[in-house]
């Protein structure tokens, strides 16, 4: 029933769990591990029934087409290696989307391990409020999405000029233009969160980089002052914030404007 697309990388102990979980409550599902650093082998000698893809780091978009690329179940599913699962929560999220024809995507209520809702922003708690059945939202996180296989087959696969961080907004926004919904289900799921993340300034300009990609993509009229207001805060950040990480990032993103180049990611 279904192909799932797990993305790991140098995360052999948490990638275990998550391993163990999927294949303790769906045996006979089609599970397809893109490693993009050294996990991979470990988990193939511990998971033998898994199907092992190793491949360079090109980010999170590249690794999840890999996987769909071979998929070949009628339900696709795409996974953080940092998700563990529950008996039922793929079933709740399959329901939703067979209960809403026009949907493409279905996604959880991600919870952080103090049993918090995942952060994405003020205006996406707004999507928490009241939320009892499946909800229309403009996007989900793509740390767990299911989908249909005839939806991928419509849509192509994620955006690989995104490396990390926006692959998934953009991708439901790419739904949506195309007359699909995306659903976000009050189905709880946990996500331990930034276990594959490290402390990279990159990180931080890639995030604003995708953003900035996104308006100009998505949102011309407004693509102008998301500019200014991106150089605004990154101005004062970059001398200001008293975490150096974050003072690197940027300048990484002054940098970015300056030479007003939006393609090309800082990570190769």
């Amino acid at each position: 029933m279904y192909s799932v697309v797990v993305v790991t990388h140098n995360n052999t102990s948490v990638l275990r769990q998550c391993l163990e979980r999927l294949f303790a409550h769906h045996p006979d599902a089609e599970v397809i591990v893109v490693d993009t650093g050294f996990a991979g082998e470990q988990a193939a000698a511990e998971f033998p029934k898994a199907r092992i893809i190793q491949t360079e780091n090109r980010g999170y978009a590249y690794a999840v087409n890999r996987g769909l690329e071979v998929a070949s179940r009628g339900w696709v599913v795409v996974i953080n290696d940092d998700v563990l699962l529950e008996a039922t929560d793929l079933a709740v999220l399959r329901q939703a989307l067979m209960n809403e024809p026009k949907a493409a995507f279905a996604g959880p209520t991600l919870v952080t391990p103090q049993g918090r809702l995942q952060g994405f922003g003020p205006l996406y708690h707004l999507n928490y409020l009241a939320l009892r059945k499946p909800r229309r939202v403009a996007w989900i996180s793509g740390a767990l999405m299911l989908m249909p296989r005839n939806v991928i087959d419509v849509l192509g696969g994620m955006d690989e000029r995104y490396f990390f961080y926006n692959e998934d907004t953009e991708w439901c926004l790419r739904a949506r233009r195309k007359g699909y919904c995306v659903l976000l289900v009050s189905r709880r799921v946990l996500h331990l969160g930034g276990a594959s993340t490290p402390d990279d300034p990159r990180l931080i300009a890639e995030g604003y980089r995708g953003g900035l990609r996104l308006s100009r993509d998505y949102y011309p009229p407004l693509h102008g002052l998301h500019r200014k207001v991106v150089w605004l805060e990154a101005w004062l950040r970059a001398r200001f914030d008293r975490n150096q990480t974050r003072r690197q990032g940027h300048r990484l993103i002054l940098d970015m404007l300056k030479k007003e180049d939006l393609e090309a990611t800082r990570f190769f």
